[in-house]
């Protein structure tokens, strides 16, 4: 059996006080602090790749969404996970397929678009 959780008096004012304190230091967001949550119109004219990653022993799979004209604007979803590679493969080709507008993988972001400078 487990035992009861408990908790000092001590203790439980000075987490009261620190969660009282909280009011005045943080502040409110705004409701236009959202909009980038909103604003998903761009996705409809994004490249899709998707990313496998072995991680806690399964493959799991993510869908990058990048707009093919401005590539720094990009949104990662993780879509699920699979134990065999060769599934999880094989999935993500499909789940890139049926999420992409252009399913034939036209779209493309080119390094160039970056305008990275090595220096």
């Amino acid at each position: 059996m487990k035992p009861v959780f408990s908790m000092s008096s001590d203790l439980y004012g000075k987490m009261l006080d620190e969660l009282s304190n909280l009011f005045f230091t943080e502040k409110l967001g705004l409701d236009s602090d959202m909009n980038f949550y909103r604003d998903d119109f761009w996705l409809t004219d994004t490249a899709v790749i998707e990313l496998l990653q072995f991680r806690k022993g399964s493959w799991e799979i993510n869908l990058l969404f990048a707009h093919h004209k401005t590539p720094l604007k990009f949104l990662s979803r993780r879509i699920t996970s699979h134990s065999c590679p060769k599934r999880a493969k094989t999935m993500a080709l499909y789940m890139r397929r049926i999420a992409a507008k252009d399913q034939r993988g036209t779209l493309s972001i080119d390094i160039k678009d970056l305008n990275l400078s090595l220096n």
